[in-house]
């Protein structure tokens, strides 16, 4: 069997384990892979009608189901690449022995491995930054390079109509604020919007004045004492459990950041964001990926129904030999009034 097949590939790196990455594992739950090129999917704003109340001797009022949209949505291409060439196989590689007889060939199938990790961490990494944008905005706008990366064009690949946002009337931290009461209008609008809250993400200095907050923090240590508990952990990349709060809702501080596209360093959740939601409220999907996988006139598109596809091809002019895993996901909210976004400071 040749190793370097894509179809060898793919059994390889799905046994590989996948970076931990907090918002998309908290909220997205995978969907799966479809064979179109465009996820359909039904958009629904929530609802909570009551049945209506007839006399006794008439009959069933008809009432309308909850309204829905089918819509389509692109999907993002996502296609890191590595490349090797002679002199990276000439020299010892980073961690081997000093007196190491591995051959170049050898040299090869360890950079291999080693680039593939590298390469499924980024776009997981990716994965993230997507269900972050959808998350705080609703919206899935990305940049799109071409041209070998020379070229970057901002595209807009869904607007989902996300209007749950909320700011207190008094920023907590100043005086008058009241949390609790905020709180409250948080949950209702959540609940209005036809989800509910088993989560909350807060940065630090959010989370540092709700901490603070004598009024507020009664709740955890009255109410319930099984769930009103503070409990805080360290959970890695930035985020601490906090504890639940009396209703049985997790908290979560989150301090962790990235580099954007344009360079620049940015917190996964800006200074004073809270956010209310559930678990799983976005669905993650990933589209079809065709590739070349030969040159000459045998050359042919082979499509595949999965997560991730690796490529490996050659450059004869460049003695070079280039890796590439592509992956084509998009994330689209289960209802897009079921959670919050509030500013509170």
């Amino acid at each position: 069997m040749d190793i370097y097949s894509t179809r060898a590939q793919l059994a390889a790196i799905e046994q590989q384990p996948r970076e931990y990455s907090f918002l998309y594992d908290l909220f997205v739950q995978e969907k799966g892979c479809v064979e179109d090129n465009k996820a359909i999917y039904d958009y629904r704003k929530g609802t909570r009608r009551m049945a209506p109340i007839v006399h006794e001797n008439t009959g069933g009022i008809l009432m309308e189901r909850d309204g829905y949209e089918t819509r389509e949505i692109d999907f993002c291409t996502i296609a890191p690449e590595r490349i090797i060439t002679n002199p990276d196989l000439a020299g010892r590689a980073f961690g081997e022995k000093i007196l190491g007889a591995m051959t170049p060939e050898q040299r090869e199938k360890k950079m291999l491995i080693k680039d593939q990790i590298e390469m499924r961490r980024d776009i997981q990494r990716r994965r993230e930054w997507m269900a972050r944008q959808v998350l705080l905005t609703g919206k899935l706008s990305v940049f799109r390079y071409t041209n070998e990366g020379r070229d970057l064009h901002t595209t807009m690949v869904a607007d989902y109509g996300f209007t749950n946002t909320f700011t207190p009337a008094t920023a907590w931290g100043q005086t008058g604020a009241d949390i609790e009461g905020d709180m409250q209008t948080v949950f209702d609008m959540v609940y209005d919007g036809g989800g509910y809250a088993d989560v909350i993400l807060m940065d630090p200095e959010a989370a540092r004045v709700m901490l603070s907050d004598s009024k507020y923090m009664k709740q955890f240590d009255g109410r319930n004492i099984d769930m009103g508990t503070i409990n805080t952990r360290y959970k890695g990349a930035g985020i601490r459990f906090i504890g639940w709060n009396s209703d049985g809702v997790e908290m979560y501080s989150c301090a962790g950041t990235f580099v954007d596209d344009d360079g620049t360093v940015k917190k996964i959740l800006p200074k004073g964001t809270l956010v209310a939601g559930y678990k799983g409220m976005l669905n993650g999907w990933h589209g079809p990926v065709t590739q070349v996988e030969s040159n000459g006139p045998d050359a042919q598109h082979k499509t595949y129904i999965k997560k991730e596809v690796p490529l490996r091809y050659g450059t004869i002019d460049g003695n070079a030999i280039k890796n590439r895993i592509t992956s084509r996901p998009t994330i689209v909210p289960e209802n897009v009034d079921g959670w919050v976004v509030a500013n509170v400071l």
